[in-house]
């Protein structure tokens, strides 16, 4: 492969331009009758690609824009590169092979570079590692700067692969919680 990481591939099928007669007018027996004759379908095919880690992209302060309560503003730094490209036109061409190896007929490849942050399963932004000056929390999810503040979400990582994380984030946060559990009984938090 031309590029690092991977990406995952979702599909659907539903009636052309409607779905189950969204946007169909009528009701009762004359509308159900319509919308069960054979038709046109669309076949579908997304993916979600994983943004591979990148130095370039972060969360920093805002050194000039503040909230009405005067804390700084968080600035979400992270944008498309070379690879994210190669990754989406891999899509593009594989996912094209398989509808056509599946009959399907008229195919429309669409790139939509939807902003960064629109997906579902975003990550990073709070670094995971042993030093202050290029990561944020320690291998237990604390914060170096504050040992009573934990970030068990997905902040920590930097990548999720292309598996959904939801399962990871339990585990981190018992993990963390087990933890702070242990210092608080020796006194240390």
């Amino acid at each position: 492969m031309p590029f690092q990481g991977g990406y995952m591939t979702f599909f659907g099928a539903s009636r052309a331009g409607w779905s189950q007669g969204v946007g169909m007018a009528g009701a009762g027996a004359t509308f159900k009758d319509r919308i069960t004759r054979p038709g046109p379908w669309t076949v579908s095919m997304m993916m979600q690609g994983e943004t591979v880690p990148k130095w370039e992209n972060h969360v920093r302060l805002s050194p000039d824009r503040r909230d009405k309560w005067g804390i700084p503003l968080l600035v979400t730094s992270v944008g498309y590169d070379k690879n994210d490209d190669l990754l989406t036109q891999d899509f593009l061409e594989q996912g094209e092979a398989m509808l056509a190896a599946g009959g399907v007929k008229d195919i429309v490849k669409n790139d939509s570079r939807q902003a960064l942050g629109l997906d579902i399963h975003e990550m990073g932004g709070v670094r995971m590692g042993r030093d202050p000056r290029t990561s944020m929390v320690n291998a237990t999810h604390q914060l170096h700067s504050c040992s009573n503040v934990f970030v068990t979400d997905g902040a920590c990582m930097t990548t999720t692969g292309t598996q959904n994380p939801s399962l990871t984030y339990m585990a981190m946060s018992a993990r963390a919680v087990a933890h702070a559990v242990e210092e608080m009984k020796k006194g240390q938090l």
